[in-house]
């Protein structure tokens, strides 16, 4: 939604720092770029002295990309961004990050595009586990939250994209506002997902070891938010509904699965279970994806996104591409998650 974060929003981009510019992305996040010219140590030293500034305009716009600093390697991104997310020295900056060996764990590359190979292979490299994905440049990835079936998240309240190379030709990554979503939903799609987990099932079609609530309430004054995982089953009617929504007659689901091949939806109250109608699940998509914008990468671009309120998922294209990723934790998660995740028990 173009006024995700209405009056708040506005004052938080009138307040932006003198050393930089804040402009509205095609939807509802926001751009950062410096007023001057700047290397890794003017973004540390930005991060590091507009932390509380940096961190409402997140949590209230969900979306936050810096562009035009000097960041080209994954090794400057680690040293730079996730030292402020992570440090252990200095607890209470952006974030409120407190554990800088969560890099470690969670540190990411993606070799996403021009392969035709779906295989994927698991390596360890400098600065943590190193991943690379090779689906078919057509494939898409369906929306969801980094972690979503897990009910600590893995802790990653907010999570960040660095572009180390550029694809040639599309490859950009979906991002929706999973609040203007739910605002989308006919009255009885909502009270469907209010009043309903999500129970899914692993690649063996066993179920999950947590129940994941269809939609929690934000803590940026308790908007409801779609909680989505749209891999597996899901996955294929993403793809269909993107295919429709976005104009791109090619577009096919990511063969890899990430743990999910299906769900069912559990009532929070009597605990049946019932399947999703193919009407649902394509009017759940279709709410998505008109509440999306697709971030169109450039070199050195940080994307960083509020992992509750915002979900994302890879486009198609053609070339190289390297996104670097980390997620983050956040002090006292487990009164946090529960307040997220209990909300409409």
């Amino acid at each position: 939604s173009a006024a995700r974060g209405g009056v708040r929003g506005q004052k938080l981009i009138d307040a932006a720092p003198p050393t930089v510019k804040v402009s509205p992305g095609s939807k509802f996040s926001v751009v950062i770029e410096p007023r001057v010219d700047s290397g890794r140590e003017f973004l540390r030293r930005f991060l590091s002295e507009n932390e509380d500034w940096v961190r409402n305009l997140l949590q209230t716009k969900g979306a936050v990309l810096l562009r035009g600093f000097d960041v080209p390697t994954a090794k400057e991104f680690n040293n730079v961004l996730p030292m402020q997310l992570g440090s252990d020295t200095k607890k209470g900056l952006l974030f409120d990050i407190i554990y800088k060996t969560i890099i470690a764990s969670v540190f990411t590359l993606f070799r996403d595009l021009g392969n035709i190979d779906p295989g994927r292979r698991m390596d360890m490299g400098a600065g943590g586990r190193i991943q690379v994905l090779a689906p078919p440049s057509d494939c898409i990835q369906g929306p969801h939250q980094e972690s979503l079936t897990l009910a600590t998240r893995l802790s990653q309240r907010y999570i960040a994209f660095h572009c180390e190379t550029q694809p040639q030709e599309r490859g950009e990554t979906a991002i929706f506002d999973t609040h203007a979503a739910y605002e989308e939903l006919d009255d009885d799609l909502r009270q469907l997902l209010k009043t309903h987990y999500w129970n899914f099932r692993d690649v063996n079609g066993k179920p999950t070891s947590d129940l994941i609530p269809c939609v929690v309430a934000h803590d940026d004054q308790q908007k409801p938010c779609i909680q989505v995982y749209a891999f597996g089953e899901m996955g294929e009617t993403a793809a269909e509904v993107a295919r429709e929504v976005l104009g791109r007659d090619n577009l096919r689901p990511d063969p890899y699965l990430y743990g999910v091949t299906s769900f069912t939806l559990r009532n929070k109250e009597r605990g049946k279970e019932r399947e999703m109608t193919m009407n649902e699940r394509r009017r759940l998509m279709k709410a998505l994806y008109k509440s999306s914008e697709l971030c169109a990468w450039r070199k050195n671009d940080i994307l960083l996104l509020d992992n509750v309120s915002v979900a994302h998922g890879r486009m198609d294209g053609r070339g190289p591409r390297r996104i670097n990723f980390c997620g983050t934790v956040v002090r006292v998660v487990p009164s946090l998650f529960f307040s997220f995740f209990f909300f409409f028990r």
